[in-house]
């Protein structure tokens, strides 16, 4: 479990696509605008199994107008109750995920110093339908934005399979694996509050409430997430006495309104706050050979780099005789 928490910290201060460069530089910088409300109206049904849900860039509904926008939180009420019906919404689309792809940004802000760092790049996630246990994803991060909104190559990529995270370095040339989850043990990466990485995919509603307190939430606070012109709902989590993530405040994860499809965390900690953005996001879309290679390394990629390998303690009573 200790070695779980680390990788947490670890990947909390640093984990999203050259596509979003120009959008972290200026997010600032962005005014915020209230999220335009929700139609009302009951959920729109859950994507068919097979068909590809994306959450567009263009606008199904009119931008505000000048006058004063109406607040979000009736908007979002008249759709969803509560934050159960949310959830049990969010779970019916996940039933049939295979795939997710979308580019991220990963913005991580320190409370002491106030400074602001942003990364840059994509996830891939793949899974058989309805088995959480063979999840596999990459998270890999192109470009670096310092305080100074500097912006410099800096290759990372994270990879999940089979119960083992590997962060490869390609400028230090290292290469770390860390493991998660022993053979046969059934863990899921992405489970609300033990997973390495804060991403919102598949999430169970169960697994959510169980684990924290949960309400409507209103309007983003990042502009990063707020100069999205979609409307989008939200859920406010709060940690419940006894998680493994002890530094985590609060946090809010948002979906697209119309299709569910996760579009951003905020994520609270004693230590400061990180925002994940995934922007051009598809939910069962398929995935390129190339979106695929980023699953794995290539053969021979690593040769001659310094390597961490991290295996988790043995199991106590394991292999002793009785």
């Amino acid at each position: 479990m200790a070695a779980r928490r680390t990788v947490v910290a670890c990947l909390t201060a640093c984990v999203t696509c050259s596509a979003c460069a120009s959008d972290a530089q200026s997010a600032a910088e962005t005014p915020k605008l209230p999220v335009t409300p929700v139609l009302s109206g009951p959920p729109s049904a859950p994507a068919t199994p097979g068909a590809p849900t994306t959450s567009p860039s263009t606008p199904l509904i009119p931008a505000p107008s000048l006058a004063p926008a109406p607040a979000t939180a009736p908007a979002q009420a008249a759709q969803f109750a509560d934050a159960d019906a949310l959830l049990t919404a969010v779970e019916r689309t996940a039933d049939s995920l295979r795939d997710f792809r979308a580019n991220i940004t990963l913005e991580t802000t320190d409370d002491v110093t106030g400074d602001t760092e942003r990364r840059l790049g994509q996830l891939v996630f793949v899974q058989e339908e309805g088995k959480p246990a063979t999840r596999r994803f990459a998270v890999v991060f192109e470009k670096f934005i310092d305080g100074s909104g500097r912006m410099d190559e800096r290759p990372v990529r994270y990879i999940y399979a089979d119960g083992w995270l590997t962060e490869a370095d390609f400028k230090q040339r290292t290469l770390v694996r860390r493991q998660l989850a022993r053979a046969g043990e059934q863990y899921d990466p992405l489970k609300p509050g033990e997973g390495p990485v804060p991403l919102p995919i598949g999430q169970r509603r169960a697994d959510v409430l169980a684990r924290f307190g949960a309400s409507l939430a209103t309007a983003p606070d990042s502009a990063l997430l707020l100069k999205s012109a979609r409307p989008m709902v939200g859920v406010r989590l709060k940690p419940k006495p006894g998680m493994a993530d002890r530094d985590l405040v609060e946090a809010s994860v948002w979906y697209d309104a119309q299709s569910l499809v996760p579009v951003g965390v905020e994520a609270q900690r004693k230590s400061g706050r990180t925002v994940v953005s995934l922007r051009d996001a598809t939910m069962n879309g398929g995935i390129s050979d190339a979106q695929q290679a980023l699953l794995s390394l290539a053969e021979k990629v690593t040769t001659g780099w310094r390597v961490d390998e991290r295996p988790l303690a043995v199991a106590p009573g394991a292999g002793n005789l009785p």
